[in-house]
């Protein structure tokens, strides 16, 4: 039995692909696994060791796309059964190149002449769940999904750590103000606890900017910038190892969720009924001003002032982390009051 499954592209969707994954090693224990995806999506997995072989789908960067899926297929070769988590037409073309037997896949963007089953898009359903309805017809049930990343958690001080991250690569509308980010850490510094800063290559200039606004704040001795300087396994085991984590609706939020770390997520232009934190055993907190104009799921806000983030405030987000740093006892100590 050989198993293919066309990964998302983002690496927040990456992690809520993982109850599926993990629906599909457990009906079909002795399959062989393939995946497909971006560097992002596929990171998640290389320490998964029931996964025998991933690529890496640049075919987009091609200037023939056609053509690059089709040698693409033909490296990965036929499968018993593939999936596909994406919903637009050239994963359905890379199944179909592939002459795998069983082709599973939402309809939609013509793509359900190349697949060999197809559902209905599911709406307004958790995206976790959009991704194991595709297991109806394998006749695959999944009553309590939980997501599973493989971690190992880093080496760690004393202090009370606390993790943030301010962007989101989908666009701006999903970014808190760089203003409040920078109040909200100068903060925490002046408390005592430890911050380690998260981001990928996009995130540099933000950060930078963050950083240089705290310079004539406090002192920035226990903050740590680990912005583009983590690969995704090394961002487990990072995000793992804290205390709580505070982000907009980003792929870390995802990563934190997995491993049980209380979080604050911050949302606004996207629907946190459809990537809310998916974890039931760990304390969660959203805030969002659930405005009229959202959720509006643009990269950019589309009125231009942005106030599904902006109402959202330092304060009322400091207030959740020192409510959730007391109801787990991780308070530092002996510190000063916030000035």
């Amino acid at each position: 039995m050989k198993i293919l499954v066309r990964l998302p592209t983002w690496l927040g969707d990456g992690v809520m692909a993982t109850p599926t994954i993990e629906a599909l090693k457990a009906h079909y224990p002795n399959a062989i696994f393939s995946l497909v995806g971006s560097p992002a999506s596929i990171g998640l997995f290389q320490r998964d060791l029931y996964i025998k072989h991933c690529y890496i789908d640049s075919s987009k960067q091609s200037k023939n796309r056609f053509m690059a899926l089709y040698h693409l297929a033909k490296e990965i070769g036929t499968h018993d059964i593939a999936i596909t988590l994406q919903n637009n037409l050239p994963s359905a073309l890379l199944l179909f190149f592939t002459q795998s037997n069983i082709r599973i896949g939402y309809q939609g963007n013509f793509r359900s002449i190349f697949l060999t089953h197809t559902l209905k898009p599911q709406k307004h359903l958790h995206q976790v769940y959009q991704y194991l309805n595709l297991l109806t017809p394998l006749h695959i049930q999944v009553p309590n999904p939980q997501l599973h990343l493989y971690a190992k958690p880093t080496k760690r001080g004393k202090r009370v750590r606390i993790g943030i991250s301010p962007g989101a690569k989908y666009g701006s509308a999903k970014r808190w103000c760089e203003a409040y980010f920078i109040e909200v850490i100068a903060t925490l510094l002046k408390k005592g606890y430890e911050v380690l800063l998260y981001g990928g290559k996009e995130e540099i200039e933000g950060n930078k900017r963050i950083i240089e606004g705290l310079k004539s704040l406090v002192s920035l001795q226990n903050l740590q910038d680990l912005t583009n300087k983590t690969n995704i396994s090394e961002l487990i085991d990072s995000i793992a190892s804290l205390d709580l984590f505070l982000t907009n609706d980003s792929g870390s939020m995802h990563i934190a969720s997995s491993q049980s770390i209380p979080l604050i997520a911050l949302f606004g232009p996207t629907d946190c009924k459809e990537t809310s934190p998916f974890n039931t055993q760990s304390r969660q907190i959203i805030l969002n001003k659930h405005l009229p104009c959202s959720p509006c799921k643009k990269r950019e806000c589309p009125l231009k002032h942005h106030n599904c983030m902006k109402l959202i405030t330092p304060d009322e987000v400091l207030d959740q982390i020192f409510t959730l740093s007391n109801e787990f006892g991780i308070t530092p100590s002996g510190l000063d009051n916030v000035e």
